[in-house]
């Protein structure tokens, strides 16, 4: 069975990155607040015919091209958000972490968090994180056996297959725009970031403080649960 769901993940991954899905972008924090957003198409237009494309690579990042080098440099580089049909990335270039470099500079998969914030899953490595999300392009995420469903994994192609790894990510928060130096401060869904959350919510603190393995404890697994019974994840309307 779980080879099964495995393979049927696979296929609707590569069916989505093979097919092109309307792309929008944007500049900044600020500009993604605001529902600024712009087409692809129309950066590319007159350069290009070639549809956007979404690029998943190792360790669960993606990139997009539009075969317009242009194109391509403003995404890469400049761009903070992309929109791929109904998902949502965020480009990891800028993002600092305790004033460090995240090991990635391509674009990682997000939800929108408390509306018009952003939580990030990302690989850790020792407080230095990669930020990812093998397999969360799909329309849930598997904890323990059950799929959540958080708006924003969703697909147009109705898959409801799941991630496994969520016990090896955490998450991030960003909520804030770029400092003076174009670099943008995320935290960390950490130990004393959730008791500051749930300080009027005895239950669910205790059900977060349940899990003691501290690894386990600060996992997405554990935390991303919470924060939809909380409703502070929800997905974004576009």
């Amino acid at each position: 069975m779980k080879k099964n769901v495995f393979v049927l993940a696979l296929i609707c991954i590569v069916s989505m990155v093979a097919n092109a899905e309307v792309a929008k972008y944007c500049m900044s924090y600020n500009d993604f607040v605001a529902g600024n957003w712009k087409s692809v198409d129309e950066l590319t237009a007159g350069r290009t015919q070639q549809v956007c494309q979404m690029k998943s690579g190792d360790h669960g990042v993606y990139s997009f091209k539009t075969g317009d080098k242009q194109s391509d440099e403003l995404l890469k580089k400049d761009a903070f958000a992309v929109m791929y049909g109904n998902q949502l990335f965020v480009n990891c270039r800028n993002l600092r972490y305790k004033d460090v470099s995240l090991e990635s500079t391509k674009y990682a998969q997000a939800v929108r968090y408390d509306k018009n914030k952003l939580c990030i899953m990302s690989y850790r490595t020792d407080g230095l994180t990669a930020l990812a999300s093998l397999g969360t392009l799909v329309a849930g995420v598997l904890v323990d056996d059950t799929a959540l469903s958080l708006g924003l994994l969703g697909t147009s192609i109705g898959c409801d297959i799941a991630n496994s790894k969520l016990s090896d990510l955490a998450c991030f928060l960003v909520d804030s725009g770029a400092n003076e130096k174009g670099k943008i401060a995320i935290t960390r869904f950490n130990d004393d970031y959730m008791e500051k959350l749930l300080a009027t919510d005895a239950p669910l603190l205790e059900r977060y403080k349940a899990v003691k393995a501290k690894h386990n404890r600060q996992s997405a697994a554990n935390i991303l649960p919470i924060l939809m019974e909380k409703g502070l994840v929800e997905s974004v309307s576009h």
